[in-house]
């Protein structure tokens, strides 16, 4: 029986598991099965000089050199000592036409099949290109991109069900040259993942690393960025017209010179790009922002850092958008919520922010803002959160450093002294050393009141509640900031009692 040829790179024929995630380290020992799971080893491989071996090595990328399997087996499990397999095929299997060709699983090599360089000088557009075109002749596939730095003069032109997987965002490097092109491009496409690439720029210029546009197409559906690194682009890292039903994950973009994350909805659509997650991404010193979602709708953002941008997120006119544990270290605003209608955060961290930490503007509506903590703001900083007039916000568990301002409609849960503000109502708390309202009762005209809620500009308002002795008119003697405060009757022999309420500036 005939020996099937394998390897060339584990990544060119791994149909993966449901996780997505698995993948040979740099000078594994790959052993192989006939199952899963248990089952018997195969021992019987060869070199591609056709010597006898057991195993197969990786080299330094994590890839595997061609070898051929024992006889008449067309697909093995490969172990690379992880908790789990992967399945790879033979790449000479016959095609439908007749014939040998690595088609099996629609994975093409753009450098054994298309002639691509990867040395850093050739200009290698034209072989990627011809690469996604036939691809896309084929009605899509797969584009294995292995480890080297593919120099573009020109923009790549992406096509439907296309999808391309480097080596690692370390070692399969897309290196843009002209500073007025983006460096993948497409325009209605759907159904593209882009995984274990470096997409870099010539750190000047307007090109976008990714910009996918919407023309005639109802959406950009069904895109997924994975491992992949965006740098040194003019523009933004990533582009997207209306993306939907889309995942960006482990997504990092670092000095653009535009936007990081610029997800976009256009005006003439009726909900606009939605049921989209961003998932463990970083957008790194950016020049406009880190992250700037246009009418975006049902999306999610979790576990996504911002750093080194004037503004760290910006949500402009979006429907149901949701940050959960995400943070913005070094802008001038972590936060902009920019109109809309219920965007919601869970769980966001400002860390040394030179201006708002949260604002909120243009009529924001619904706004839940839970768990928002304020680290470090630098000495210029003007506000924790401010709320502009118009806007409508239920706030819980804010952990301000600077003043807030708050012209907006604020529902407050906890706002640092125990009182709950409700639209406007406030539920003042009567006991404990907090105390905001009471009652004292005058000894020869006076009475101090111990409360650390009293500050040097607070506003303590007094009525008589039952009179005694001879009675005066009560006012506030004195007080010591975050201690207490005196009450004093212009009678000395006035013993009512009297009730006291203190109020702050907001």
């Amino acid at each position: 029986m005939a020996r099937h040829e394998f390897g060339a790179g584990i990544a060119d024929f791994v149909v993966t598991p449901s996780d997505g995630l698995w993948a040979v380290g740099a000078g594994a020992n790959v052993i192989f099965w006939d199952a899963a799971e248990d089952g018997v080893q195969y021992t019987d491989l060869q070199d591609a000089s056709g010597a006898p071996m057991t195993s197969v090595r990786a080299d330094e990328y994590g890839a595997l050199h061609r070898f051929y399997g024992p006889d008449g087996v067309t697909g093995m499990w490969a172990d690379a000592g992880g908790l789990s397999r992967a399945w790879i095929e033979a790449h000479d299997l016959p095609t439908s036409g007749g014939g040998t060709s690595p088609g099996s699983l629609d994975w093409l090599n753009i450098r054994d099949d298309f002639g691509a360089a990867g040395d850093g000088v050739t200009d290698d557009a034209p072989a990627i290109q011809a690469a996604i075109d036939a691809a896309s002749a084929a009605g899509g596939g797969t584009l294995y991109v292995p480890a080297g730095r593919y120099i573009l003069n020109a923009a790549l032109t992406w096509a439907s069900g296309v999808n391309a997987i480097g080596a690692g965002d370390r070692v399969s490097i897309l290196q843009a040259t002209n500073q007025n092109l983006d460096l993948i491009t497409g325009t209605d496409i759907s159904n593209v993942t882009l995984q274990g690439l470096q997409l870099s720029g010539p750190g000047r210029g307007f090109g976008s690393g990714v910009r996918f546009t919407r023309f005639a197409a109802p959406s950009t559906p069904n895109i997924t960025l994975r491992d992949v690194l965006i740098q040194s682009m003019g523009g933004d890292g990533v582009f997207c017209h209306q993306l939907a039903s889309s995942v960006l994950h482990r997504v990092r973009v670092r000095s653009c010179g535009g936007i990081g994350f610029h997800l976009q909805a256009p005006q003439d659509t009726v909900l606009g790009g939605a049921s989209t997650s961003l998932i463990g991404c970083s957008a790194e010193g950016n020049v406009v922002a880190g992250y700037w979602l246009d009418r975006m709708s049902y999306t999610t953002l979790t576990a996504c850092a911002a750093q080194g941008s004037p503004t760290g997120f910006r949500l402009d006119t979006c429907t149901a958008v949701s940050l959960t544990g995400c943070g913005a270290e070094q802008c001038t605003t972590g936060l902009t919520v920019y109109g809309g209608k219920g965007p919601s955060v869970n769980g966001f961290a400002t860390e040394a922010s030179d201006g708002t930490s949260v604002w909120l503007t243009n009529s924001a509506a619904g706004v839940v803002l839970l768990g928002v903590t304020e680290v470090a703001p630098v000495a210029a900083a003007t506000a924790c959160l401010r709320t502009d007039a118009g806007t409508i916000a239920t706030v819980l568990g804010l952990t301000a450093v600077k003043a807030n301002t708050l012209n907006g409609t604020v529902n407050r849960l906890d706002p640092g002294d125990g009182s709950l503000v409700l639209a406007g109502k406030t539920i003042i708390p009567t006991g404990g050393a907090a105390a905001r309202m009471g009652t004292a009762v005058l000894v020869a005209g006076q009475v101090t009141v111990n409360t650390t809620a009293v500050g040097a500009n607070s506003n303590v308002q007094l009525t008589t509640q039952t009179p005694g002795g001879t009675v005066g008119a009560p006012y506030v003697n004195a007080r010591v900031a975050g201690t207490s405060f005196t009450i004093k009757s212009t009678s000395a022999s006035d013993t009512s009692t009297v009730g006291w309420r203190i109020l702050d500036p907001s």
